[in-house]
C-alpha cells in the first residue's frame, strides 16, 4: 500500500511540473517509467493522461502500451478498449500472431471479447490485402510517393548547388511539372469518385488525394476543401490534413491561420517562422481538437519560431 501511495504522489508530482511535462511526449515519457518498473495501474493512468493531451487521440505505440498497463492492472475493459481503437484506427497489427503471444495480454484470452477483436483483424487483413491490389490504390501510392519524391531531395540539392542555382531551378522545374500531373489525375479521381478513404484506396492511398490538393494553386484548393470537410466529417480523411490545407488556404488569402501549421521564411533571415495565428492564447486547444500536439513541440521539430 505504501508502495502504491508513493507511486501516485510521484505521479501528480510530475503532472505538476512546468511545462515541458505538460506535452503528449512528456506525460507519455513519465507512462513508460511507470511501465517499465511494472506498477501497471499508475502507468495505465498516466498513458490515458497523456492522451488527453491529443483530446483522446494517441500514436498507436503508445495506445499497445496502455493496453498492456490495463491489462496487467486488471482492467479487461479498458485494455479491450485501447485493443479495437488499434484495430478500428490503423493497420496495426502487422502480424496477429505478435498480439497472441504477448504475455501482458494472458488475463484477456480467456474473455469472449479477445476471440471476437482476433476475427476483426483477420477480417480487416483481407480487406486490406484486397485494397492493396486494387489498380486505383497502386496509382495513388505511386501519385504519392511522385509528390513526395521531390520534397524530400529539396535540402539536399539547395545544400549542394545552392538556393538560386540553375541545378535548383530545374529541380523545381521538375518539380512543378510533376505537380501538375499528379492534380490532374487527382482532380479526375476526386470528380468521378468523391474523396475516397483509407478503407477504400489504404491509408497511403486516401493521404495521396491530400497531399496533391495542398500542394496545388489557390483556386484549386478553394474548390477541393468542402469534399474534404465532408470527408473528415464522414472519417474518411483526417482532421489534422484538413487543418493543414485550411492554413495553406488562409494564409493564401492573407488571413490568419488557426492551427499554426504553416511555417515562412523570413524576407531578412531567410529564417524560417511561424505564420501569424489567429487567437493564438488558445491556439494549442485548435491543435488538440485536431490531433495536432502542442506548437511547441512542432515549432522545434520544424526549426521555425514563433514571432
Amino acid at each position: 500500500m505504501q508502495k502504491i501511495l508513493f507511486l501516485l504522489c510521484f505521479l501528480h508530482a510530475h503532472f505538476l511540473l512546468p511545462a515541458q511535462n505538460e506535452t503528449y511526449a512528456g506525460r507519455v515519457k513519465i507512462a513508460d517509467s511507470l511501465l517499465l518498473s511494472g506498477t501497471f495501474e499508475p502507468a495505465a493512468r498516466a498513458y490515458s493522461f497523456a492522451f488527453e493531451a491529443f483530446s483522446g487521440r494517441a500514436y498507436p505505440d503508445d495506445r499497445y502500451k496502455a493496453a498492456r498497463a490495463w491489462s496487467r492492472a486488471g482492467d479487461a475493459d479498458s485494455a479491450f478498449f485501447h485493443l479495437n481503437r488499434l484495430v478500428e484506427k490503423t493497420d496495426l497489427p502487422d502480424d496477429p500472431f505478435t498480439w497472441e503471444t504477448e504475455p501482458d495480454f494472458a488475463a484477456l484470452k480467456n474473455d469472449f471479447r479477445w476471440s471476437r477483436m482476433m476475427t476483426r483483424i483477420a477480417l480487416k487483413k483481407e480487406q486490406q490485402a484486397a485494397i492493396k491490389h486494387d489498380p486505383l490504390t497502386l496509382e495513388l501510392e505511386q501519385i504519392y510517393d511522385l509528390d513526395q519524391w521531390y520534397r524530400v531531395r529539396w535540402d539536399s540539392v539547395i545544400a549542394l548547388h545552392g538556393r538560386k542555382s540553375p541545378e535548383f531551378q530545374d529541380f523545381m522545374r521538375r518539380n512543378r511539372e510533376q505537380d501538375s500531373l499528379n492534380e490532374l489525375r487527382v482532380i479526375q479521381i476526386l470528380d468521378e469518385r468523391g474523396w475516397l478513404g483509407a478503407d477504400e484506396v489504404g491509408q497511403k492511398g486516401s493521404s495521396a488525394l491530400f497531399l496533391v490538393i495542398q500542394h496545388a494553386e489557390l483556386p484549386v484548393q478553394e474548390k477541393y476543401l468542402p469534399l474534404m470537410q465532408r470527408a473528415v466529417a464522414n472519417g474518411k480523411a483526417e482532421p489534422a490534413n484538413l487543418a493543414y490545407l485550411e492554413d495553406r488556404i488562409r494564409m493564401r488569402q492573407g488571413k490568419p491561420q488557426r492551427y499554426g501549421s504553416q511555417i515562412v521564411p523570413d524576407k531578412e533571415t531567410g529564417a524560417w517562422v511561424l505564420y501569424p495565428v489567429e487567437d493564438p492564447a488558445n491556439l494549442d486547444k485548435r491543435r488538440a481538437a485536431v490531433g495536432l500536439g502542442p506548437i511547441q513541440e512542432y515549432l522545434i521539430r520544424t526549426g521555425a519560431r514563433m514571432e
